[in-house]
């Protein structure tokens, strides 16, 4: 991964040469990512090309505090080749930052997989009702599996959870997708052409016209996803609280940059800091 980092920052470094410079400079981190890397699932698998299979799973570590992932990959590059955070899973979202933007971008993938949970009800219905526009329309165009069976995804959530939110998610996004997978390659440079079957934007719309679609023919589904309670009276009292954090941390970058390197003390001063901004400001 941190080779992936640096390739995508434009700096090629060998993994001989980068775990060297790791282990001397952050002996524990280092260990830690050797243990790591043997945490692979040996369950054979199999997708064929570019567009075989995509695999979307959500990451709910941090739901209660409002912070919840979903991921969509390309099986056979391993590339993630979509991302969304939001407060709380939610179908529309998923159907518009994840699946819609990854098939308009990359092409049509032959076959969906996910698990049981009922937010990709509107990404599958999508999925089926344009099933003739496949490359492969022999397969189905989705399966439903247990979430620790969509073991491609699976392997991505370490990461991604030892990271901040979206800006860390961005940043392992841009690693993942620029590191070396032994004996497969760089899954960026892998899925560069896309999938074999392209779509037009006509037939994929946006998330309320696609909701639209499915409440006609299908049933209901929950358009907004709402988190908690706004704790402050007005937008002015928001935006004034988010002012007064930004010149107290103007870079959250750097909390994200020592969290991650077993230095947490910045990161839990920025968080009390805001915790005192807002109830400063709520209280007006």
């Amino acid at each position: 991964m941190m080779t992936g980092y640096l390739a995508a920052a434009g700096v090629t470094a060998s993994k001989g040469r980068v775990g060297a410079v790791l282990r001397d400079i952050h002996p524990p981190y280092h260990q830690a990512r050797c243990q790591g890397a043997t945490n692979l699932n040996p369950v054979p698998y199999h997708a064929g090309y570019v567009g075989h299979k995509i695999h979307i799973d959500q990451n709910e570590k941090l739901v209660m505090f409002g912070v919840t992932h979903v991921l969509a990959i390309d099986g056979f590059s391993s590339k993630i080749v979509g991302q969304a955070t939001m407060p709380i899973k939610n179908n529309l979202t998923i159907y518009d930052e994840v699946y819609r933007s990854a098939v308009m971008e990359y092409g049509m993938w032959d076959q969906v997989r996910v698990d049981d949970g009922k937010e990709f009800y509107l990404t599958l219905y999508m999925q089926e009702k344009l099933a003739n526009h496949r490359h492969n329309t022999e397969r189905p165009p989705y399966r439903q599996t247990q979430s620790t069976k969509n073991h491609t995804i699976e392997r991505m959530w370490p990461e991604i959870n030892n990271r901040l939110a979206q800006l860390g998610v961005h940043r392992t996004v841009q690693a993942w997708n620029e590191h070396r997978i032994p004996g497969k390659g760089i899954p960026s440079y892998l899925a560069r052409e896309g999938c074999p079957k392209k779509l037009s934007t006509d037939l994929l719309p946006d998330a309320s016209v696609a909701a639209d679609w499915y409440e006609q023919e299908v049933g209901s589904l929950t358009r907004v996803s709402q988190f908690g309670t706004n704790p402050f009276h007005s937008a002015q009292d928001q935006e004034a609280a988010e002012r007064e954090f930004a010149l107290q941390c103007p870079d959250v970058s750097v909390l994200l940059d020592n969290a991650v390197n077993n230095m947490p003390q910045p990161f839990k001063d920025g968080l009390k800091g805001l915790i005192d901004i807002t109830r400063r400001h709520c209280q007006h």
